[in-house]
């Protein structure tokens, strides 16, 4: 059983990815900032990305009408259970962040729609067999990011995923404030 996973452990891991990404991004570009502009408003982009992460965060929770749903929720709990909310939110922002950068702005121009998904999914496989859902729920939210990159832009897709992490892992963590306090 899992002894759950320390959040810096991940910030770290998705901090790697989101220097890849940049420098990838520099190399292709030459410039690591130009793959990560909007196409169109950047605004309307932000709120398309956030309006489609609630609504693919929904889908997640539909998940636990299954049994493999319910497995994967409990095996997430383990994982996260323990963190307090600055851990969740952090986590939320650098692997939404990091891994839209790496995963849409970088290689899905490059590789395509599906094998970006693909890609995607594969990040999400974790050595568990209760957590098979986990990568194919990832293939299907990958492909509706890549659409929203493809539309909007990295901030659309960054935003959904954004979105999507922070309502999973603050509803997944153990609820503590940053000062120990149980939430009101």
């Amino acid at each position: 059983m899992p002894e759950g996973v320390p959040p810096r452990a991940i910030v770290h891991q998705e901090g790697v990815l989101a220097v890849l990404a940049l420098i990838g991004l520099g190399l292709r570009d030459g410039s690591p900032l130009r793959g990560l502009l909007p196409a169109g408003n950047p605004w309307i982009g932000l709120a398309a990305g956030t309006v489609a992460g609630v609504l693919l965060a929904l889908v997640g929770l539909g998940a636990r009408w299954t049994r493999a749903g319910r497995h994967l929720e409990k095996l997430q709990r383990e994982l996260v259970g323990h963190w307090i909310i600055g851990d969740a939110v952090a986590v939320a922002l650098i692997s939404g962040l990091a891994e839209e950068a790496l995963i849409r702005a970088l290689l899905q121009p490059f590789l395509g729609l599906f094998p970006a998904a693909a890609l995607f999914a594969l990040l999400h496989i974790v050595p568990d067999r209760r957590a098979w859902m986990w990568p194919v729920v990832a293939f299907g939210f990958g492909v509706v990011l890549g659409l929203l990159f493809e539309r909007w832009g990295y901030p659309a897709a960054a935003a959904a995923h954004v979105t999507v992490n922070l309502i999973g892992l603050l509803r997944l963590a153990g609820g503590r404030r940053d000062d120990g306090a149980e939430p009101a």
